[in-house]
């Protein structure tokens, strides 16, 4: 199998997915998994694709930038083995949960919140962060999804989370995804 994976950044504008999904379909390439995002007005996507058996990562990222040229575009193709983590190879059995912390805006917040959940073998699977600053706590806003193995101690993950949250004058939610998910559909 000749596996490639994509990176694509840059201003957002119309065209970038339909330009470089062309370009892979055109040189008999299949993608098969894509994510595409936005933060504030910057493009991000990740594509996973397959390359015919003659084509490779270099000729493939040639063929994009001179498709996208126009673009100002920052693209990356690389091989891709599908070697999975060691993490992944022994995944343990996991629950899936949301972590929210709202509140004022400190240099440093996020890494002080995704250590703590590494340091209790939590993996992040999703995550959005809003900052526009200040001390109005809604101006502030993350969400973590994250994958909790189920041999983790949840008093002990929400008091090592209490305390990042009195010492930062944070509010910080753990809830189970169902109980998330539920109480997100009461609301709306």
């Amino acid at each position: 199998m000749n596996k490639v994976l994509i990176s694509v950044l840059g201003s957002d504008q119309p065209g970038i997915i339909a330009i470089v999904s062309n370009v892979i379909n055109k040189r008999n390439g299949n993608i098969e998994n894509l994510s595409q995002t936005l933060l504030n007005d910057v493009f991000g996507a990740l594509l996973q694709a397959e390359l015919g058996e003659d084509d490779s990562a270099e000729a493939l990222q040639q063929a994009i930038e001179a498709a996208c040229q126009d673009m100002a575009l920052f693209i990356r193709v690389h091989s891709w083995s599908e070697t999975t983590s060691d993490w992944h190879q022994h995944k343990p059995e996991v629950q899936p949960y949301i972590v929210t912390a709202i509140g004022p805006d400190s240099q440093g917040l996020v890494a002080e919140i995704a250590g703590k959940l590494f340091t209790h073998g939590v993996n992040i699977t999703n995550i959005q962060a809003i900052f526009k600053g200040g001390d109005n706590p809604m101006n502030n806003l993350m969400v973590f999804e994250v994958d909790v193995p189920r041999a983790t101690e949840m008093n002990d993950l929400r008091d090592a989370l209490d305390d990042i949250a009195k010492r930062l004058a944070l509010e910080i939610s753990v809830q189970h995804r169902k109980i998330f998910d539920s109480v997100s559909n009461i609301l709306n």
